[in-house]
């Protein structure tokens, strides 16, 4: 996890992705350090103070230890979950120009954000004094911890379910190799291993309510452990998946599936045996998209237009000796009679 999220940066440090981050790589990298800090909570706060043991074995300090490190533990898991379907979300935002899509993403993201507030509001309001979630001699009242952690992973399991089905129609619909289509269906499915952690957890709620919690709780902190880690590799392969493509010189094509974001944009038609770059805005005479730099090594990328499948070329350093060519079509419909 963390090493397929330091290849997402290495792939933005080489160039064979956008150049700068954008909001998922920030939200990616979040889920990451709050799983780190997860773990590394559970092990020393948990695994520490008798996680894995018999309640009855372990003294008043130790099991109240251990139930401060699973209240933070819990906090880091819930709002990491949501940084990683946010990021997978605002990453398909990016990559997926279709209206459609992209209000659908939106919709998504929305009800992503209201579902993590009304978890943390109920994670602030668990006990009252909060004190009493961890101290049994703290006289107060809690809700139901079961309630709340069946309610988490049900809305969980389909909003992954709904995030990580949601590109499959659009990818089957590309018009592009189909290796391509499917290392994209292969990369989304890895997302697919989240859904079965989630209902999995499903039957090990049990255990938050159990006097043997140390012990029951098991599998269910392991499962736990594991849950962002799918969404997270999926956001960083859909990014490192072409890392092994070098930048080859002008006259050759490396792929790359990227955004649409950039500014400079060149479609690319081909026409028989012909290839025309239609460069944006190319009309004028004054060689206004020219570089003043004169480079014969310079990268040639080519993208996929997500909404019409079509692929589009991108210049990065324009060459002294490129011309622009402005093409002039004239369609005329007649009506049968």
């Amino acid at each position: 996890m963390v090493l397929s999220t330091g290849l997402r940066f290495v792939v933005k440090a080489r160039g064979l992705s956008e150049d700068r981050l954008h909001v998922d790589d920030y939200l990616i990298t979040l889920a990451t350090g709050l799983e780190v800090a997860y773990s590394i909570i559970m092990l020393s706060g948990g695994v520490g103070n008798g996680f894995g043991k018999h309640a009855s074995t372990l003294t008043t300090s130790e099991k109240e230890a251990f139930l401060k490190a699973d209240y933070i533990a819990s906090h880091l898991y819930n709002v990491g979950l949501a940084s990683v379907k946010l990021g997978i979300l605002t990453l398909y935002y990016r990559i997926f120009a279709i209206p459609w899509f992209r209000k659908t993403v939106i919709d998504c993201g929305a009800f992503v954000c209201l579902w993590i507030a009304t978890i943390e509001i109920f994670m602030g309001l668990l006990c009252r004094p909060l004190e009493a979630f961890w101290n049994a001699s703290v006289k107060g009242h809690c809700f139901n911890s079961s309630a709340l952690s069946y309610y988490v992973n049900t809305f969980n399991m389909v909003t992954d379910i709904v995030i990580f089905a949601l590109p499959i129609g659009v990818i089957v619909r590309l018009r592009t190799t189909r290796s391509n289509k499917i290392a994209l269906c292969i990369i989304f499915s890895i997302g697919f291993v989240t859904c079965g952690i989630s209902a999995a957890r499903l039957a090990f709620v049990f255990a938050q309510t159990s006097s043997d919690v140390t012990w029951d709780g098991v599998d269910l902190g392991v499962l736990t452990g594991f849950e962002s880690l799918g969404g997270i590799l999926c956001a960083n392969l859909l990014i490192i998946y072409r890392l092994p493509a070098p930048r080859l010189p002008y006259g050759h094509e490396s792929k790359s599936f990227a955004s649409r974001s950039r500014p400079r944009r060149h479609r690319l038609s081909d026409t028989g045996s012909e290839q025309w770059i239609q460069l944006q805005n190319g009309n004028s005479s004054n060689d206004n998209h020219l570089s003043s730099k004169s480079s014969a090594d310079f990268t040639v990328q080519k993208v996929v237009d997500m909404e019409t499948g079509t692929e589009i070329v991108r210049l990065d350093t324009m060459p002294g000796n490129a011309i622009t060519v402005r093409r002039d079509f004239h369609q005329v419909i007649e009506e049968n009679r």
